[in-house]
């Protein structure tokens, strides 16, 4: 077989072979009080808190908390009646390092590059942002890592709005809460505000995130945060195979063109 035919033929069985991107997890979570779902996504507060510690010119230590407000499935509203009538609340922290990348008159990029996350029930809901306590206690429902991530923030006097996306691992979850077991990873987005005057009431008695002190003269800065997760599956076993299938099928016909 020549060189081209060889090549049109691999490049054909990899295109019929499905691409083994991880599809959204899609199941429910018993939270004992109720059970949720199905549902994929969990929606946090509008009004999250995140501490931005600078540690030099270009680099940063972040702190974040907030709450879940509402469970979603591909973007529309599962019911969750008793996390709306607030006989429990699923709370997040998560903490992570930070790059800025770019800077200029008009706004800057930085670069998110790894950190950790967790997810907490309680059946007594006691979080409170002044008091910074009441997000990491209870039950701890899942856990993971930050792997990366980026984002983008522009400037309108001393206020700054923008966003970041980021790319999560699962390295834990109650499989009592979670069903089916098969959560591997995720993706978060989030919208960021700074010195918005309509959250001035909301940020003012808040002067620690997660036990770090929140210090404006050491050029600390305190955004509000709203955000969301979206939860990733493994791969399923049957597009696994087919992937091992055609690369199979590819290594053969290497060997037959060699002999």
């Amino acid at each position: 077989m020549s060189r081209l035919k060889f090549a049109l033929a691999a490049a054909a069985v990899l295109a019929a072979t499905p691409v083994l991107a991880a599809p959204n997890w899609i199941g429910t979570a018993d939270y004992g009080v109720e059970t949720v779902g199905p549902f994929n996504t969990y929606d946090f507060s509008s009004a999250g808190i995140l501490l931005l510690d600078p540690q030099d010119a270009t680099t940063a230590h972040g702190f974040y908390q907030s709450f879940v407000t509402a469970h979603l499935l591909d973007g529309l509203l599962v019911a969750n009646n008793g996390l709306a009538a607030g006989n429990y609340e699923i709370t997040i922290v998560a903490n992570f390092d930070s790059a800025r990348t770019s800077v200029n008159a008009y706004g800057e990029t930085f670069s998110v590059n790894g950190g950790s996350f967790s997810l907490w029930l309680d059946t007594t809901p006691d979080r409170d942002f002044a008091a910074d306590s009441g997000f990491a206690n209870g039950i701890r429902i899942m856990e993971g890592s930050i792997s990366g991530g980026s984002g983008s923030l522009g400037y309108a006097g001393a206020m700054q709005f923008g966003g970041a996306a980021l790319d999560l691992t699962v390295t834990g979850y109650d499989a009592s809460v979670f069903s089916p077991a098969t959560i591997a990873a995720g993706n978060s987005t989030f919208s960021l505000r700074l010195d918005a005057p309509f959250d001035a009431a909301f940020t003012a008695p808040i002067d620690s995130v997660q036990g770090v002190s929140f210090n404006a003269a050491s050029g600390d800065l305190l955004y509000v945060a709203d955000g969301s997760l979206i939860l990733t599956a493994v791969p399923e076993p049957q597009a696994l195979a087919m992937l091992l299938a055609g690369l199979g099928l590819v290594g053969g016909m290497a060997r037959r063109r060699r002999s």
